[in-house]
């Protein structure tokens, strides 16, 4: 009896590098976010050439990982929630400051979207 094996099949991946090219997306997720909210140009660059050498150079550029993307955009979410939390708690009524409870929810709603997704997404591969 004789077995081959397809060109195009590959062993899978161990969870740890699956778990470190999520992280390697949700680390572009957050600078595409915090650069696109602070309106400065420049903040984008390092979010885009760390995207372009993943997509290029690494065995990370498509499948579950990209759900990192989700989850970057929710922590940086959640680090503008922290940088208001104790604004809000000293504020007057009408101010005007942001509340760290919208920023935080739907920062957290995020993470764990993109989390819960690729945990899911990876268990059925």
């Amino acid at each position: 009896m004789l077995v081959t094996v397809h060109p195009h099949a590959s062993r899978p991946q161990p969870h740890l590098m699956g778990c470190v090219g999520f992280w390697l997306w949700a680390l572009v997720g957050a600078g595409m976010v915090i650069g696109l909210t602070s309106f400065i140009v420049f903040f984008l660059i390092p979010p885009i050439v760390l995207a372009v050498l993943l997509v290029r150079l690494s065995r990370w550029n498509g499948g579950p990982v990209l759900l990192g993307l989700i989850a970057g955009a929710g922590l940086s979410l959640l680090l503008v929630a922290g940088l208001n939390w104790s604004d809000w708690h000293q504020r007057t009524v009408g101010d005007g400051t942001p509340n760290p409870y919208y920023w935080g929810g739907v920062g957290l709603g995020l993470v764990a979207a993109g989390a819960v997704a690729f945990a899911f997404l990876r268990r059925r591969h």
